[in-house]
C-alpha cells in the first residue's frame, strides 16, 4: 500500500462503495491507517473514487456465500486499532477481520454510540443484548453505567473484552455473559431483575450457545416486550433498538418499540427512528439499517423522525 495515500483520509472512514468489474458490490474503508476492500452485497451503485481501490492493503476474497479469506498486501499494525471519539471519552476498538467478511467495526452505529453516551445517567443499570464487539456496551460504561453485556459468541465476547481494555474501561462495571438473549431475559424476569435501559441490535437470524434458533421476524417483538418488562417503574432509558434486516425499516422498528414501551414511563417521552447511514468521500449516504430509540436527549446524528 502507498502509505501517503492512506494518511490523507479521515480515519476511520468509508471512502467509496459500488460495483466492481464483475458487478459485485464492495466497500472501501480506512481503518487505522489501512485501506480495506470488502464485500457490500446490496450495493448496485457506481464507484465514485475508482483510483483509490488499487491501494487497498487488505482485501476480502469470497470463497462461498458469506465466507472467505483475507489477502494481506502490505503492512498491517499489531494491534490494529481505531479511535472513535465520544462525548467525554474516546473508544479504542480492535479491527479484527473474520472469515465472514466482517471486521468488528460498524461505523453506521457511531452516532448511536455518541447518543448513548449523552443519554445515559451515571449509576444507571443497562442491559446490552446481541452486543457483539462491545462498542455500545463501552459507550454506556463510559457514561458511568453498570452494564450487563450479552452475546452468544465466545469470539465476540473475547473481542469485546479486548476492546474494553484498549479503551481504558477494563475496570468498568461490566458483566460479560455468553448466553442466548431470550433465555437470559426470561431468567431475569423470573428473578425480578430490573434495568434502567436496554440496547439491542438483533441479527436477521442466529443461534445461541445451546443451538437456540433466533429469527428476527418471529422473535424480536416478544423479546423486546420482555425487555421492556425488565425496566424499572421510573426508568428513563436509554432504550435503543437497531437492525440491519430486510423488512425492518425505521418506521417498523419505531412501531415495535412504541408498542413494547406502552406501559412504561418512557411511552410518554420522545420516541424517534431513522436510518443507519455512513457517508463516503463523495457525500453519498450508504444505508445500512435502521434504529428506534427512547429516553435521553432529543435525537441527533443519523437522519431520524419523531413519533411525538
Amino acid at each position: 500500500m502507498n502509505d501517503p495515500v492512506a494518511k490523507k483520509f479521515l480515519d476511520p472512514a468509508l471512502l467509496d462503495f459500488g460495483c466492481d468489474q464483475t458487478g459485485h458490490g464492495r466497500r472501501l474503508e480506512h481503518f487505522g491507517g489501512v485501506l480495506i476492500d470488502r464485500p457490500l452485497p446490496a450495493s448496485r451503485a457506481a464507484r465514485r473514487q475508482p483510483g483509490l481501490w488499487q491501494d487497498a492493503t487488505v482485501v476480502f476474497r469470497e470463497a462461498s456465500r458469506g465466507r472467505g479469506s483475507w489477502e494481506i498486501r502490505g503492512h498491517v499494525p499489531d494491534p490494529w486499532l481505531i479511535d472513535l471519539p465520544l462525548p467525554g471519552h474516546c473508544l479504542r476498538l480492535l479491527v479484527r477481520p473474520a472469515p465472514s467478511g466482517q471486521v468488528g467495526i460498524f461505523l453506521e452505529q457511531w452516532p448511536q454510540w455518541q447518543w448513548l453516551t449523552r443519554a445515559t445517567s451515571a449509576g444507571s443499570r443497562v442491559l446490552s443484548l446481541f452486543a457483539h464487539s462491545g462498542a455500545a456496551t463501552l459507550a454506556l460504561a463510559a457514561a458511568g453505567a453498570e452494564v450487563v453485556h450479552i452475546d452468544s459468541s465466545r469470539q465476540a465476547l473475547e473481542l469485546a473484552r479486548e476492546n474494553a481494555a484498549a479503551s481504558g474501561l477494563a475496570a468498568a462495571p461490566i458483566r460479560w455473559v455468553r448466553e442466548d438473549a431470550r433465555r437470559f431475559v426470561s431468567r431475569e424476569l423470573r428473578r425480578g431483575s430490573q434495568y434502567d435501559g436496554v440496547v439491542l441490535d438483533p441479527p436477521s437470524w442466529g443461534h445461541g450457545p445451546r443451538g437456540e434458533a433466533f429469527a428476527i421476524d418471529r422473535d424480536l417483538p416478544p423479546l423486546l416486550a420482555d425487555c421492556c418488562r425488565l425496566l424499572t417503574p421510573a426508568a428513563r432509558g436509554p432504550v435503543l433498538l437497531s437492525a440491519h434486516s430486510p423488512g425492518w425499516q425505521p418506521k417498523r422498528l419505531q412501531a415495535t418499540l412504541t408498542a413494547s414501551l406502552e406501559t412504561t414511563l418512557l411511552a410518554a417521552t420522545q420516541i424517534s427512528s431513522g436510518e443507519l447511514t455512513c457517508p463516503d468521500l463523495a457525500g453519498r449516504l450508504l444505508p445500512q439499517g435502521g434504529f428506534a430509540r427512547a429516553g435521553g436527549l432529543p435525537p441527533s446524528g443519523n437522519r431520524g423522525t419523531n413519533s411525538r
